[in-house]
């Protein structure tokens, strides 16, 4: 029996995918299957599933990338499952890594850190996951990058799985769901890569915020109906926080120039960002701010 299972969703093939692949095949963990889901996708892997039989591939109609993790999920002979997109990589360690981690039962979800990567792979800048748990995703400041977790199929199975009726921010909602039921683990080191590309669906600044809005909507009716007090004020102020479009867009850049040390490139963004959500921007300097401040007092 593998240790752990690796789940791949597919639309569009291509050498990102093969990639991907070959980043799980270089991994210093060797006890791994991977279940790599085509939802739609022509590519023809059969080179790989013959010449190493830890890969498995499964074909579908194209039916979302939500039922096509799903659809790995189910088959999956492993409690832990670890996910990665088709164009995005892992480094060496990370399913060995978070294995160890996934050790302690009490942990329900472990996910490392990434990195930017261009269309050919290079490196272009430091990624933005932190160690969240649930009321930081209720106040909208988690962060978590799916490619880079491992979870345990019995808590996904328990919370319903990917919801297949949204098409952007379903791998939000799901560790939203885990979240709120367990702990989640964050490992600092840099275990997986993002990859930008003009396909990319972070490239598309109207879409989200609506999604995020609906989201956060379900965890208020929870919090109502179990009378939960600190999730409900941590929920006021993620909803007042909550952007879309250009804005949405502009607080983006202006997070990653901040990651860069890009102080031009910082001002520029957050000069954008407040032309079109004052309110919003204001609100989300100001908690920032008081994050540096109390993070110069603990050290």
């Amino acid at each position: 029996m593998p240790d752990v299972t690796v789940v791949v969703p597919s639309f569009r093939g291509g050498r990102y995918l093969r990639e991907s692949v070959a980043s799980v095949q270089a991994q210093t963990l060797e006890n791994w299957e991977l279940i790599v889901v085509l939802d739609g996708c022509d590519d023809d892997l059969s080179d790989i599933e013959q010449s190493d039989q830890r890969v498995r591939v499964i074909k579908q109609r194209q039916r979302g990338v939500s039922t096509a993790r799903n659809v790995g999920i189910a088959r999956a002979q492993t409690d832990l499952i670890a996910f990665l997109d088709d164009d995005d990589r892992m480094l060496p360690n990370r399913l060995l890594a978070q294995f160890e981690a996934m050790k302690d039962e009490s942990i329900g979800l472990c996910h490392t850190q990434f990195r930017f990567i261009d269309d050919d792979g290079e490196p272009i800048g430091p990624g933005i996951s932190k160690d969240s748990q649930y009321l930081d995703f209720l106040r909208c400041d988690g962060a978590v990058f799916l490619s880079s977790t491992m979870t345990r199929r019995s808590l996904i199975q328990e919370v319903g799985g990917f919801n297949s009726l949204l098409l952007v921010g379903e791998d939000v909602d799901l560790v939203l769901r885990i979240a709120r039921e367990t702990t989640l683990r964050f490992l600092p080191e840099v275990l997986a890569e993002y990859r930008r590309h003009g396909s990319n669906v972070w490239l598309d600044t109207t879409s989200g915020g609506r999604e995020t809005k609906l989201i956060l909507t379900q965890h208020l009716w929870a919090a109502e109906a179990r009378a939960k007090a600190e999730d409900l004020q941590a929920l006021d102020l993620g909803m007042k926080t909550v952007m879309t479009g250009r804005a949405k867009a502009a607080m983006f850049r202006a997070g990653e120039a901040r990651s860069r040390h890009d102080h031009v490139g910082l001002v520029v963004a957050l000069g954008q960002s407040l032309l079109l959500a004052p309110r919003v921007t204001i609100r989300l300097v100001l908690r920032a701010l008081r994050k540096d401040k109390a993070t110069t007092r603990s050290r």
